[in-house]
């Protein structure tokens, strides 16, 4: 209020502060300091403004008791300059919050305006706003215009990105209104599903490419999803099926602790007794990687290894007779053989009973093969024996020996032992004939 009744310059209206004459004794200030600011605050209390130049402010100050506060000339110019600089630093600070309220004013006039648009001129917006006094508090045409056009392209942006909000909602919206209809799949087509869409509002607030667009990304989800739940379904199943398999491993594993599956096994024996287990069933039913037969060979492969191996270094123990084995023996004897000795610590029960099977049917076949053998040399012997007519009944061996002992019958023989049981087993045969002869000729005379 006190501005609107400040003097301006060219029109000075003096005013003394106070009908006193300078003659009053003036007052002492304690420094400089207090004495120059006693003068600024008269010069603050006269009004004078930053325009005013010292003739101006004299008029107006001189009578004032602290118009004396600085006792030289020049003293108070200095003053007057420095209170006339922080004057003009006060003024343009308050211009400029009056120009910043008249521009936030402005702005909130052209918001409360529901009318307004971004496409509205500038000529529309004088007619619709010159009447208020927030319009016309922006001082500068220029300004408003500025400001303004300013507002618009905010504005502008605003209205962009709540037309891209809006648009995103209603696209979110038609996406949920696809996911609520159960009969769009996959593979589904747009042109074979357009029809049941189309009366639905949230399909009629979009443009055609954005339905189509929308439809196409739903379709390429439930794709990728179909993916992964086949994905998930093949990781399943892959898992599943390991597992079954490392079930028959472990069954066949507990088979081979206890013996039913040894080297010797054949596959179709074991499936015989295994066909209705649970472990079988589950792994034959698989459709990739190893079948029950495949994994059976493994262990095979393994266990035929491993009885090689024992069944070698045993061998070799029989045949250079550190195990001194007979066809005559029994398991257990051949058992407590093999395990007197460390080095056969490692060797499985079972293996030894497979050993021992193998090694007794081997000693049966040489012992076999050596009677036929045996027999058919004493056969041929005993047909020399037959072919040579100076032995009779009467004859011994020692009489009858040079008659064969250079023959290769007799030599093929080996030693006499044999030859001589062979000789008197003939001899007695001779005998019985003889006997018989006779009985028959006592008999005819009878």
């Amino acid at each position: 209020e006190a501005k609107k009744t400040m003097p301006t310059a060219g029109k000075i209206n003096v005013t003394p502060l106070e009908d006193k004459t300078s003659e009053e004794e003036p007052v002492v200030y304690a420094t400089k300091l207090e004495a120059k600011n006693a003068f600024k605050s008269l010069l603050e209390s006269a009004n004078v403004q930053s325009d005013w130049s010292w003739d101006q402010a004299m008029r107006v100050i001189i009578s004032d008791k602290r118009y004396g506060a600085l006792k030289t000339l020049g003293e108070r110019k200095q003053a007057f300059n420095e209170y006339l600089n922080q004057r003009k630093k006060i003024e343009v600070e308050e211009r400029r919050v009056k120009q910043r309220k008249a521009r936030d004013d402005f702005f909130t006039m052209l918001e409360e305006c529901k009318d307004l648009t971004s496409s509205l001129r500038w000529s529309k917006a004088i007619t619709m706003f010159g009447h208020d006094e927030r319009f016309n508090a922006v001082e500068r045409p220029k300004e408003r215009e500025d400001l303004f056009e300013n507002y618009l392209v905010e504005l502008q942006k605003k209205e962009k990105a709540k037309a891209a909000e809006e648009h995103k909602r209603r696209i979110a919206e038609y996406r949920e209104f696809l996911e609520s209809c159960d009969f769009i799949k996959a593979n589904t087509q747009w042109r074979k599903v357009q029809d049941r869409l189309e009366d639905d509002e949230r399909y009629a607030r979009l443009e055609k490419i954005d339905r189509l667009d929308v439809f196409q990304d739903y379709i390429r989800h439930l794709e990728k999803e179909e993916e992964e739940q086949k994905r998930i379904r093949k990781e399943q199943l892959r898992r599943q099926e390991r597992k079954n398999r490392d079930e028959f491993r472990k069954m066949m594993e507990e088979h081979v602790a206890d013996g039913t599956l040894n080297a010797k096994t054949y596959w179709r024996d074991y499936c015989s007794q295994i066909k209705d287990s649970r472990a079988y069933l589950a792994v034959a039913s698989n459709l990739s990687g190893s079948m029950p037969k495949e994994l059976f060979d493994d262990v095979m492969e393994e266990l035929d290894k491993q009885y090689q191996d024992d069944r070698a270094l045993i061998k070799d123990e029989v045949k250079s007779g550190k195990i001194p084995m007979l066809a005559s023996w029994t398991l257990e004897d051949f058992q407590a053989a093999v395990t007197e000795d460390e080095k056969y610590k490692g060797v499985s029960n079972i293996n030894i009973k497979l050993i021992y099977e193998d090694q007794i049917e081997r000693l049966k076949e040489k012992d076999l093969k050596e009677a036929k053998k045996r027999q058919r040399l004493g056969d041929n012997f005993l047909d020399l024996l037959y072919s040579i007519k100076e032995i009779t009944a009467a004859s011994t061996w020692d009489d009858s020996k040079s008659l064969f002992d250079d023959t290769q019958e007799y030599r093929d023989l080996g030693g006499e032992t044999y030859a001589k049981e062979l000789f008197e087993e003939y001899i007695a045969r001779l005998k019985e004939r003889l006997k018989e002869k006779e009985r028959m000729r006592e008999e005819e005379k009878v």
